[in-house]
């Protein structure tokens, strides 16, 4: 049978005050002490027997604690493990879901692109018209995020919201789906949606253009996916995409599609409420998309002078200033 530890600290501690009152007192006796003084030896001795046995309790639990606290966060670290192995299961099954759903829909997408003046003023707004064939309840979309930062991105880090025109009674769920290829996200319809649909998506990528500011140039890519089992066809109907770049003297920036595929319009200046100049504006568009890699080459010196229009048409890209986003129509 084991004993248990607070029986043998309590059996050390009579041994320990045995032989404590018996060292004193043969000292008090033959050191012919008087009553009083032996007394008060005997209390002292006492006390300190006393605090010793307090002190050693309160190791002995602490130690005994700590060891229990280290068993439970051990047990609460598997059980985490555990389930983050779930969720990257339930979150693989439900990409190869999207990924192998066909076409269950239609869609004309005008993309808005801002470039700030700084990080924070850099934001994406995706507006949407959306045919159900026959209904959409789900779909899954990749944010346009900076790339190369190799942190995980959250989607409250960029802002990320989905919303029904204001005129349709719904809302949409947005839940993040962990993927090695950038933030993926699940937008859930409530209800599900079986007539044409207005809708939008905006966020917020801190420093997505940060690489065009500091160097005039920057690249983006993006890739219209075909549906599963469609024929080669795409589910866009058309597809457009506006640049808004912030407004500086001198020429206007430049864009150009390297496959040239699709058409561009002049780039124009807006203006605030004001009178002043607020933004140069690039429209590009494509009206008959056909599951294409589109890729955008963007130019812009607002803090060069004397820059050569001919250099900026054609500026020198490095590998590393590419922006990219893969735009994933299987069943979203």
């Amino acid at each position: 049978m084991t004993r248990r530890p607070h029986r043998k600290i309590l059996r050390a501690f009579v041994n320990f005050t045995a032989l404590t009152v018996g060292i004193s007192a043969g000292i008090a006796q033959l050191a012919n002490l008087s009553d009083g003084l032996g007394q008060w030896l005997l209390t002292a001795v006492g006390i300190g027997c006393l605090l010793f046995l307090v002190v050693r309790f309160s190791l002995h639990y602490y130690v005994r604690r700590a060891g229990q606290l280290e068993d439970e966060a051990e047990r609460a670290n598997r059980r985490a493990v555990t389930v983050e192995l779930g969720h990257r299961r339930y979150a693989d099954a439900v990409d190869r879901i999207i990924d192998q759903e066909g076409l269950i829909y239609t869609e004309s997408l005008h993309l808005i692109i801002t470039i700030g003046v700084d990080d924070a003023g850099d934001a994406v707004e995706e507006q949407r018209q959306t045919t159900p064939l026959p209904r959409v309840t789900q779909r899954a979309i990749r944010p346009i995020v900076p790339d190369g930062s190799g942190a995980l991105i959250r989607l409250e880090d960029i802002s990320f919201r989905a919303t029904l025109h204001p005129s349709i009674t719904g809302n949409i769920t947005s839940l993040p789906l962990p993927s090695h290829r950038g933030p993926r996200v699940w937008l859930v319809f409530d209800p599900g949606r079986r007539n044409p649909f207005d809708w939008k998506v905006t966020y917020q990528p801190a420093g997505l253009w940060r690489p065009l500011r500091q160097d005039g140039f920057d690249h983006l890519v993006w890739t219209d996916r075909l549906p599963a089992d469609n024929g080669g066809r795409s589910g866009l109907s058309d597809l457009r995409v506006e640049f808004r770049f912030p407004y500086v003297d001198g020429p206007p920036p430049h864009v150009e599609e390297l496959r040239s595929v699709g058409e561009f319009q002049p780039a124009r200046r807006t203006e605030r409420d004001d009178g002043s100049a607020e933004h140069w504006v690039v429209e590009w568009r494509d009206p008959r998309p056909a599951g294409r890699r589109y890729e955008w080459r963007l130019a812009q010196a607002p803090n060069r002078t004397g820059t050569d229009p001919a250099a900026l048409a054609h500026p020198r890209l490095p590998e590393q200033g590419r922006r990219s986003w893969s735009r994933v129509l299987r069943g979203w």
